[in-house]
């Protein structure tokens, strides 16, 4: 049985999530954006004779187990914030479920180089076959290294959001 401590998630995950914003003028006060990010773990329960899908706050993990990575932000400052980017890297331990990525108003893209390059999942690749031919073909969920949602709509002060991902614990 392979168990991960929870605190080890969170710690990776915290440690790599950061915002970038565009179109705020030198004159325009600092965009304050404040995140707040929960894991939770995704469980089959049965309830009224059917099996439903239920999240639950994570105390342990095991291989094979979903969670899923969401953050919530706030516009906490006194001016809109117009396409902002919010990145976040695949924790380590764990496997990005592709497609997975959400957020309202967000365009959604992937990296498999460490944040080199961003592309709409799912990600392509040339792969070379042994008969010298090649073919495009996805690449394999565990290379993906960062998510990034560029929220198109601006957020006015007070606003909130929320963006998310799921893996597979490893």
């Amino acid at each position: 049985m392979i168990k991960l401590k929870l605190i080890l998630i969170y710690i990776v995950f915290f440690a790599g999530i950061f915002f970038f914003c565009a179109g705020v003028s030198p004159a325009q006060q600092e965009p304050v954006l404040d995140l707040k990010t929960t894991v939770q773990k995704e469980v089959r329960t049965k309830k009224n004779g059917k099996w439903v899908m239920e999240r639950m706050p994570v105390e342990e993990t095991m291989k094979g187990d979903i969670l899923v990575f969401t953050i919530n932000y706030i516009n906490q400052g006194k001016t809109d914030i117009v396409d902002v980017g919010i990145v976040n890297p695949i924790p380590q331990g764990v496997v990005y479920i592709p497609e997975s990525a959400e957020g309202q108003n967000a365009e959604i893209t992937c990296s498999i180089d460490n944040a080199g390059s961003w592309h709409k999942p799912p990600i392509m690749t040339r792969v070379k076959k042994p008969d010298g031919k090649e073919e495009i073909r996805p690449v394999p969920a565990d290379q993906y290294t960062h998510i990034r949602w560029v929220i198109k709509k601006p957020i006015l002060p007070g606003l909130t959001g929320r963006v998310s991902f799921k893996a597979t614990v490893k």
